[in-house]
């Protein structure tokens, strides 16, 4: 990324912490949160403090950086290294990504290309490119699909802490993270001293981990085949599926138990849920690779994730593309582009430059 191309994407997130600063959710007990961010063309800066939320606000106006951080934790002293912190507790998140759920639309945007020469191809990524040899790179694209199939899987996180954990409704915030998923952040005291290994539990139970065999549970239903949903938490999920499906179902008992549990758990990155000492994307703030905002979701149903997000001005700019493949936002398509130079709206061309697959002419 050169200089010219760091000014500009600098000026762009300036103006929109400057317009917007009211859109960025700072936590009320500021003073115990450790913040961090990622300059342009840098490498990520955290264990900060502020005093207040307009301490903070001035700071992220003044840096404008690609990504700005703050922790689900609290700490006694939230700038000193991680071990003399003095841990206080953090709440529990829960972090779903496109990237991470089964698919077939990924065949179609999902690719690696040369760093190099600019070719491309469909995954598996090779060693190197198949062209020149240079350094081959994956990318990881989004359609209205797979990103559907997030918010389903959102949606599984919230009915199981509704259902099986008791959480309140008003309780759960569900934030689009700006780029392909949803954090769900939940806020309620009974999670907030839960250490890694508990955490661990919560995850595993969601994901569907840990239960028993489909063919155990098959065997267990053939003795009593439920006529309607029994038991409860997974139990229920399980039964309630198999009531409503096996009348009309070709396949093995077995197969359809394997399908409730596919159907039913939430594919959540456990490796962000367990970690009790994390720096989560801050809620109103621009996501470093895309340029769209980390924006809480009232209404997942008619949430649109390729518009609502989308905060950035439509002045054109003029961009030298190296390659991108064909994306939509704001109702529109663009690209695909390889070694063109291109006009287009701010908001598009900020998705382009942050990934470092184009310079500002």
């Amino acid at each position: 990324m050169n200089e010219r191309t760091t000014a500009f994407l600098r000026q762009a997130y300036k103006e929109y912490y400057f317009k917007g600063s009211g859109s960025v959710a700072l936590p009320d007990d500021i003073e115990s949160r450790e913040f961090g961010y990622i300059p342009f063309g840098g490498g990520m800066i955290r264990h900060l403090s502020f005093r207040t939320k307009g301490e903070a606000l001035a700071e992220i106006i003044k840096q404008s950086p690609s990504s700005v951080y703050c922790s689900n934790a609290r700490y006694e002293f939230p700038t000193r290294p991680i071990d003399e912190k003095g841990w206080l507790g953090a709440e529990l998140i829960f972090d779903i990504d496109a990237t991470d759920i089964p698919t077939g639309c990924k065949k179609g945007h999902d690719l690696w290309y040369c760093e190099k020469c600019h070719a491309s191809g469909k995954l598996p990524r090779p060693a190197k490119c198949t062209k020149c040899g240079g350094s081959a790179v994956e990318f990881h694209g989004t359609c209205e699909e797979c990103l559907d199939a997030a918010k389903d899987h959102a949606r599984r996180v919230i009915g199981f802490l509704a259902e099986d954990f008791g959480v309140a409704a008003d309780a759960v915030r569900t934030y689009f993270s700006g780029n392909r998923g949803y954090h769900l952040h939940v806020f309620d005291g009974r999670f907030d001293r839960l250490d890694q290994q508990a955490r661990a539990e919560i995850t595993g139970y969601v994901r569907g981990s840990g239960l028993p065999p489909p063919q155990t549970m098959a065997a267990t239903l053939r003795r009593r085949m439920p006529g309607s949903a029994q038991g409860v938490g997974w139990t229920r999920r399980v039964t309630g599926y198999v009531a409503k499906n096996s009348g009309e179902y070709a396949g093995t008992l077995q197969r359809l138990v394997s399908d409730a549990i596919t159907g039913n758990r939430a594919l959540v990155d456990a490796s962000v849920t367990t970690d009790i000492h994390r720096v989560f994307r801050l809620a109103g703030s621009l996501h470093g690779d895309t340029g769209m905002s980390k924006l809480q979701v009232e209404s997942l149903g008619r949430f649109d994730p390729q518009v609502a997000p989308v905060v950035l001005g439509s002045k054109p700019v003029k961009v030298d593309v190296s390659f991108f493949p064909r994306f939509r936002l704001k109702h529109e398509d663009f690209g695909p582009y390889k070694s063109e130079s291109v006009e287009l709206p701010t908001f598009a061309a900020v998705s382009i430059l942050t990934r470092g697959l184009g310079e500002v002419a």
